[in-house]
C-alpha cells in the first residue's frame, strides 16, 4: 500500500498517511471504517518512535478512506500518482481464498474478502504491512517470545493460549497462531522507514504505483489507462 510519510520537525512527529479507496460488491461505510480503525489503532498502539537524520520522531498513522462505485474507481485510477491513494477491492471471497496485496511489497492495491473477518483479525493490518514495504518474518517459531508481529503469517507456530486451538500440540491442526493475536511490533514500524529519503519539504513515498484493479474473483482487470 503507497502512503506518504510527512516529517514535522518542530514537533518531532512523522505520519504514515493513507487513503483507502473501497469498491466492490462488499464495500459498505460501515466495513471501510471497521478496516480503518483497525489499521489505525493497530499501528499505533506501540507508541514506536524512529530516528531520522540522528533525530527521534514520534511515528503517528493516519488512515482516510472512501467506499465508491466501479465506475468512480476506473477515474480515480487513471494516472494516478498520488501515493497515498491505495484502492482496495472488498469481496466475499475471491479465487486463492484469501486476502492479498497486488503486485509486490508496497503496491497500492488488494483485493480483500469478508470472510477474513476484515476489521476484527488483524487481517487487514497485516495486508497494510505488506503494502507498506513489510514482508513476512524469517521467524516462524515464536514460542516463548509472546504476541508475534503483525507480518507474522498463517501457520506461525507460537505459545498455546496464542494458537486456534490451545489444547493441541503446536504445528497440528489448530496448533497454529490465530492471527487475532498478532501485534504490530516497533521493530516493525522502524523497517517502514529504512532508506527513505525525504525531500526538503518533509514528504517521503512509501511503496509503489500500480493502480490495477481486479474482478470480483480477484483477477486483475484489464483496462488500458
Amino acid at each position: 500500500m503507497a502512503a506518504l510519510a510527512i516529517r514535522n520537525e518542530q514537533s518531532k512527529i512523522v505520519t504514515i498517511s493513507a487513503k483507502l479507496i473501497f469498491y466492490g460488491t462488499q464495500a459498505t461505510e460501515e466495513l471501510a471504517k471497521k478496516i480503518a480503525t483497525e489499521i489505525r489503532d493497530m499501528y499505533h498502539e506501540p507508541k514506536a518512535c524512529v530516528n531520522i537524520a540522528g533525530e527521534a520522531y514520534e511515528v503517528h498513522i493516519r488512515i482516510d478512506y472512501e467506499v465508491v462505485s466501479f465506475e468512480e474507481v476506473i477515474q480515480l485510477a487513471i494516472k494516478n500518482a498520488n501515493f497515498r491513494y491505495n484502492f482496495i477491492r472488498l469481496e466475499a471471497q475471491n479465487h486463492v481464498t484469501r486476502s492479498f496485496m497486488g503486485f509486490g511489497l508496497g503496491d497500492n492495491v488488494g483485493h480483500w474478502i469478508t470472510s477474513d473477518n476484515l476489521g476484527d483479525s488483524t487481517t487487514a493490518a497485516h495486508e497494510f504491512g505488506h503494502a507498506l514495504g513489510l514482508d513476512h518474518p524469517e521467524r516462524y517459531d515464536f514460542r516463548g517470545l509472546g504476541n508475534p508481529g503483525i507480518m507474522a503469517p498463517r501457520g506461525t507456530i507460537v505459545d498455546a493460549h496464542l494458537q486456534w486451538n490451545p489444547a493441541v500440540a503446536a504445528g497440528e491442526y489448530g496448533g497454529t497462531l490465530k492471527p487475532f493475536h498478532r501485534r504490530v511490533q516497533a521493530y516493525e514500524i522502524e523497517a517502514i522507514f529504512k532508506d527513505l529519503k525525504f525531500d526538503p519539504n518533509g514528504y517521503a513515498e512509501i511503496g509503489h504505483l500500480s493502480n490495477v484493479l481486479f474482478t470480483e474473483n480477484g483477477d486483475p482487470l484489464n483496462i488500458i489507462f
